[in-house]
């Protein structure tokens, strides 16, 4: 499986795509497999089977093909033709099989491990020989869909007639943990919060900018991380600006905020831009950053290792409710997930991405920010939602892995609901 992570790994944007199914097509011709394209993208690679599983009903393995593409700001990378920088991390320890695990890191970006594990594995078992009669393969239809981190498109848009797709049980193969079982998953929306802007009056005498500025938080998934208790860097640095301003009303005028970049990702980095023009105003943002940087480290711990509040001359998360029948599974969330000032100053918009896996409490935590919006005088926009997927704890499928699991790891799995929500629409 390895192999395959190595070579997915460059697939790292939306023009990439085409690229990697490309090469999956060509993987599957080497090895005389059948696969069939819809008119979206969305690629199935048929595999017959092989030994006692021939006679078997199809089984459908599900992976999308993008990634997240973000990167740090002091990080030159372009996620069109750029290639993404592996290098392997000091190993960590496993508490629960006592063992140091070695595991595969990036610089500067993010490394689009989801999906790549999950395509990686689809494409392990493709390579079994048809002709192996040892092998119990039952026929795979190894589906892998476009845009999961995008909008879904591959999901709303996914033509299971056009892709031939016969089977009637189906294992999502978009989770990492090993030993894991994962029944059900999140739906979601995005809100956009459009507040007007107006600008204030100039300041008198010499006038500098200063920069407030956060960085080094882990970021993470807003579905995934959302209870871990990560910092949100937007939350952050607004805290430390509003502190500055309430400092120093006179000589300190901001001039814009800006944070985050993709609506699925905690932001891991923020910064706001002052006008000052006295010795108090700087005196004000540098101590803003102090009290900030103090804080923050307060807040998070020894959680985030690396975070700093830093204030230089100018050279997200809200969890609202845990489920009540799933233990320490997060039942809605909603994650700040980027702000941005329009180019001519007039507004910010603020892109809010919720979560929940029970249709209504998704609705009523987007109500709750509409209602927000409307009290600060802003507009908001709504995109529509897309649904959660109710776990079937009774499922036979279920049933089944949960053996499986446990005759390969030696102990009963867990089963676990996904925050993020799964390009499958089948």
């Amino acid at each position: 499986m390895v192999p395959f992570c190595h070579s997915l790994f460059d697939s790292s944007s939306i023009q990439a795509r085409r690229t990697s199914l490309g090469l999956k097509k060509a993987f599957a011709e080497e090895r005389n497999l059948k696969w069939k394209q819809d008119s979206v993208g969305n690629l199935v690679v048929f595999h017959p089977g092989c030994g006692v599983g021939k006679s078997a009903p199809a089984v459908i393995l599900q992976g999308h093909v993008d990634m997240v593409t973000e990167k740090n700001s002091n990080t030159a990378h372009d996620f069109e033709k750029d290639p993404i920088l592996r290098h392997q991390l000091a190993p960590i320890h496993n508490e629960q099989t006592n063992q140091k695990e070695q595991w595969l890191g990036v610089k500067g970006t993010t490394l689009g491990a989801d999906n790549g594990i999950g395509v990686a594995a689809t494409l392990a078992l493709l390579e079994t020989s048809v002709d192996d009669e040892t092998a119990a393969l039952p026929p795979l239809e190894a589906l892998f869909t476009i845009d999961e981190e995008t909008g879904l498109t591959g999901a709303t848009e996914l033509n299971a007639q056009e892709l031939g797709l016969t089977g009637k049980s189906m294992l999502n193969l978009d989770t990492e943990e090993w030993g894991e079982l994962y029944v059900g998953c999140s739906g979601g929306g995005e809100s956009t919060i459009t507040v007007p802007l107006t600008r204030g009056s100039t300041l008198v005498g010499d006038v500098e900018y200063m920069e407030l500025r956060v960085d080094g938080l882990l970021g993470g998934h807003s579905g995934n991380n959302i209870h871990e208790g990560r910092g949100n860097a937007i939350l952050v640095c607004a805290s430390a600006a509003q502190k500055a301003l309430q400092a120093a009303p006179e000589g300190l005028l901001p001039v814009f905020i800006t944070g985050g970049d993709k609506h699925n990702a905690i932001p891991r980095e923020a910064c706001a831009l002052f006008a000052v023009s006295t010795p108090e105003a700087k005196n004000a943002i540098e101590t803003a950053a102090q009290l900030g940087d103090l804080v923050s480290k307060a807040e998070y711990g020894i959680l985030e290792t690396k975070l700093s509040v830093v204030a230089e001359l100018q050279r997200s998360m809200i969890l609202l409710k845990y489920h009540h029948w799933m233990p320490n599974l997060v039942e809605t969330s909603n994650n700040i997930a980027s702000i941005v000032m329009a180019s001519d100053d007039s507004q910010a918009n603020i892109l809010c991405s919720t979560r929940s896996s029970i249709g209504d409490a998704l609705e009523m935590a987007r109500d709750k920010l509409e209602a927000i919006a409307f009290l600060g005088g802003a507009t908001i926009e709504r995109e529509e939602s897309y649904p959660g997927w109710n776990p079937d704890m009774k499922s036979n499928l279920l049933s089944l892995e949960r053996k499986l699991v446990n005759r390969g790891t030696g102990r009963s799995p867990e089963s676990r609901q996904f925050m993020p929500g799964w390009n499958v629409d089948y």
